[in-house]
């Protein structure tokens, strides 16, 4: 008998969101306020919005929610600006009462189908605690920077910038939703999230009550090159002293720059607000423009965690969504416990920057490796060739490790800059 005996899944109404946030509230630790609701249900993608629920009474409460996730349908840049077909995980929480009930297993093998039968490719997430979703066949795709910069840091000069020009705003989904999805849009760099379509659109500009610690309501820097918008960051700030010495805070969290000028624009408006002696971000790449400009890199404290955890679901079409940078032929043996489809043997044949995908069951794999591994290189950041150094990709033919990495990295380091 199965660990998720006596539950379904079901997919969860508006009618029934209060149980799903309360699903949410207890797996994540908090009281939310009554007054912060609307940004909460603003921010789910209602129609996408999943649950599990007790149908055994020995399981529990008939009825009761159990455990809930949802998903943004959405696409993601690969390496060379192309686009893949995306479910944004999110909202994934068992109740406690409920926990090693295999209610976790069941819910991703839920949200799998799902996507496959929508035809996305990919599922992406952020992970509150890594290690689970390693399990389920997701690789840390991309790594992030969290910084603190202080105020003033000098920075070399690019050309342009002081010629750009700055708005600051009140961060607005009626004012800026299409402001904000129109630059996101013309981002390249990989793991780069497009804006979500249906509910959950304005997810970015929601700002809970209960989240802000004491400081304001989100705001928008919005650089310009004669009226026309290049770059953009979400902030908010906190004032504070002691001693009679302002030492206030201001957080930065999404941002995205077209050129380096409106890069260097925007971070030296950010790091020198009045009464604000630290900013502090989350969401540098690891190449981010903003490390190579400032003069003292060292002076902004820093130091490098996971950014986005990446699940490829359609083998072929993924790996014909992006762009190579070297021509191989390799064949790789795919092991994948949850999406057997993927499992095989699978012959990749890259040719000026294309991937032909195939099945080549009567080949011997030149390369073997879980799904995991092939989902962590994905987007570029991690090579075939470290993984296999590290042991948990094995080569059969020598020197073909180096021939898929050099293919699949990336130019430049991945990086999603909008947390979902």
């Amino acid at each position: 008998m199965k660990k998720s005996a006596g539950y379904q899944p079901i997919s969860v109404f508006e009618d029934r969101l209060d149980e799903f946030f309360q699903v949410v509230q207890w797996a994540f630790v908090g009281e939310w306020l009554l007054e912060d609701r609307q940004d909460y249900v603003d921010a789910l993608p209602v129609e996408r919005a999943r649950g599990v629920e007790v149908v055994d009474p020995a399981r529990g409460d008939v009825g009761e929610i159990a455990a809930v996730h949802a998903s943004f349908g959405t696409e993601m840049t690969t390496p060379g600006g192309r686009r893949v077909p995306t479910a944004g995980l999110s909202w994934l929480a068992v109740h406690p009462a409920h926990r090693r009930r295999g209610l976790m297993t069941a819910m991703m093998h839920d949200h799998f189908q799902r996507c496959r039968e929508r035809g996305e490719a990919v599922s992406a997430l952020y992970a509150m605690e890594a290690a689970i979703y390693s399990r389920f066949g997701y690789g840390m795709g991309s790594q992030t920077v969290k910084a603190e910069v202080p105020r003033g840091a000098a920075m070399w000069t690019v050309d342009g910038a002081d010629q750009l020009t700055v708005r600051l705003e009140r961060a607005s989904f009626e004012a800026h939703d299409e402001l904000v999805s129109r630059l996101q849009a013309r981002l390249t760099r990989p793991g780069t999230i497009i804006n979500p379509v249906g509910s959950g659109r304005n997810a970015r500009f929601t700002d809970p009550v209960g989240n802000r610690k004491g400081m304001e309501k989100w705001r928008l820097a919005i650089v310009e090159d004669r009226g026309e918008p290049v770059a953009y960051a979400f902030f908010r700030r906190r004032a504070q002293s002691s001693v009679g010495i302002h030492d206030g805070v201001c957080q930065v969290r999404e941002f995205g720059a077209l050129t380096p000028a409106a890069s260097q624009r925007l971070w030296q408006t950010l790091t020198d607000f009045d009464l604000v002696e630290t900013t502090y971000t989350e969401n540098l790449a690891t190449d981010d423009p903003l490390l190579h400009q400032l003069k003292d890199a060292r002076g902004a404290r820093s130091k490098v965690v996971d950014n986005l955890w990446v699940r490829l679901l359609d083998v072929p079409m993924a790996l014909q969504s992006r762009e190579y940078f070297h021509d191989c032929d390799v064949t790789i043996g795919l092991t994948d416990k949850h999406v057997p489809d993927n499992a095989g043997a699978w012959r990749i044949v890259v040719r000026n920057g294309d991937a032909t995908v195939t099945r080549a069951e009567d080949a011997a794999p030149d390369l073997t490796m879980d799904i995991r591994h092939l989902s962590t290189a994905y987007l570029g950041g991690t090579s075939i060739e470290s993984l296999a150094a590290a042991g948990l990709v094995r080569e059969h033919t020598a020197g073909q490790a180096r021939e898929l990495a050099v293919a699949m990295m990336s130019p430049v380091a991945p990086l999603a800059n909008w947390d979902f």
